[in-house]
Order: structure tokens, then sequence, then C-alpha cells
């Protein structure tokens, strides 16, 4: 059975190969599909799509002038544009988690690219919702430090909790491991993570902030490669009162 990560992975390759199909994109559908039959060999869905994208291509139907390109990259009809009475002005969508979507935006006001997760309502309580608004708290009271992601801002969209950080181009260390050859980072690499992570703990307990969920996917990094502790959504601050999780 696939992963939680790999399943999100597999389900956008298949999204970019259907909005492929749209526009007659068939060699993009085809390359989509190859991806996902490399992760998953019996995904039924991929191999219609690289079935049809054959038969297209083998007829000629692929358009002259058609390159492949990212798809995803910009906001389509379904995608938001802006939040926050176009503060945020969406540039392309990021990815998606159990609780977030998160895009790349351009924050209008300061002038600077930002990260902008909308938080998933569906089903979420008043519980959840105390959690969601718990995390950014916990993050805006670390401050800024060289460890820890930087909360700029937080607030509604609609009925949707949203919450604004920094960028981390360098993805999670859960991913770069996954991607890494053997699945093994370099030893220094593993070494300078390992580092910088205990800073970023050893700043947050100076706060009284408890992470409680540290794991790869929870350590981000930068364009640079300086990791940075993020997603605090079940820490406890030690002078507050605790929420049953």
């Amino acid at each position: 059975m696939a992963s939680e990560r790999l399943q999100r992975r597999i389900d956008i390759l298949l999204d970019e190969a259907d909005q492929a199909i749209a526009q007659s994109e068939w060699s993009v559908v085809r390359d989509r599909a190859q991806n996902v039959l490399a992760l998953d060999p019996d995904n039924g869905d991929a191999a219609t799509f690289l079935a049809a994208a054959n038969r297209a291509l083998a007829s000629g139907r692929q358009p002259p002038a058609a390159t492949p390109t990212p798809i995803c990259n910009e906001p389509t009809a379904d995608q938001p544009t802006s939040f926050a009475n176009g503060r945020y002005q969406v540039k392309r969508f990021l990815g998606e988690g159990g609780k977030k979507k998160v895009y790349l935006a351009h924050d209008t006001t300061l002038d600077r690219e930002v990260a902008f997760a909308l938080i998933k309502t569906d089903g979420l309580d008043e519980t959840s919702r105390t959690r969601i608004q718990r995390e950014a708290q916990a993050m805006g009271r670390l401050g800024s430090h060289a460890h820890i992601v930087t909360v700029f801002d937080l607030g509604e969209e609609g009925d949707q909790p949203y919450m604004v950080t920094e960028l981390m181009g360098g993805g999670d260390v859960e991913g770069v491991i996954e991607d890494a050859q053997d699945h093994r980072l370099p030893l220094e690499q593993a070494i300078k993570i390992a580092q910088e992570t205990c800073r970023g703990m050893e700043f947050a307990h100076s706060r009284g902030i408890v992470h409680r969920d540290l794991k790869p996917g929870n350590v981000w990094l930068t364009s640079d490669g300086i990791a940075k502790i993020g997603d605090f959504g079940l820490a406890v601050a030690l002078d507050r009162s605790r929420l049953t999780i």
C-alpha cells in the first residue's frame, strides 16, 4: 500500500495528466502516466491515460508546436488567484497535506514571496480550530529564529483559517530523504540537519514550547539547505492549559 506522501504525488501526477488531456497535450499525458506507473505499476488510471496518449500520438493528434509545460504552476479555474482581499496573490500551487493546501503567493503589502497555507475545514470542529490557532500562536511566540519557520500572518478566508509563513524552497527533510540515492543522505548533510534541528528545539524549549511531533516531514529546508522546524500543530506551551490530542 502506498504511503500518504507517495499517494499525494501519484494524485498530483494524475491530475496533471487529466488537465493535459483537456489541452490535447498528449506528450504530457504520456509523461505523467509513465511517472505514475513507475511509482505504482498496477495503477489503472495511469495505464488508461498512457494507452490513450500512445494512440493519440500515433495518430498525429499532438499539436505541432506542443511542448511539455508545468501545468500546475499557475492558478487554474478551480484554484484561487488571491487571498485576504487581494493582499496575497497566488503564483502557483505547492502541495497538499492532510490538513492544509499550500500555495506560493506574493505578499503585495510587504513585497515578498510567502507560503500561504489554507486550512481544510471539512470535519473541523471547535477543538481542531483551537489546535490550528495554537499552532500559529506557538510558532508566533517563538518569534524569529534561524532554525524555526517564521509565521508572518494568521487569519480567515471565508470560513477557512489560513497561515502565512516564510517560504521554504528546499522542501521537507522527508522528501529529501525519499529523493536521495538509496534514501540515505550524505553523512555531512545529515549531521548538519540534525545539529540545526537541535538548535531550533533548544530555542523552543527555552521559550516553554514542546513540539511533540518532531519528524523529518516537519523539518523544512530553505533553498540554501538550512533546516527549520515547522508544523507546531501538536505543540504545548508549558505554562498554558493542554488540549487533549
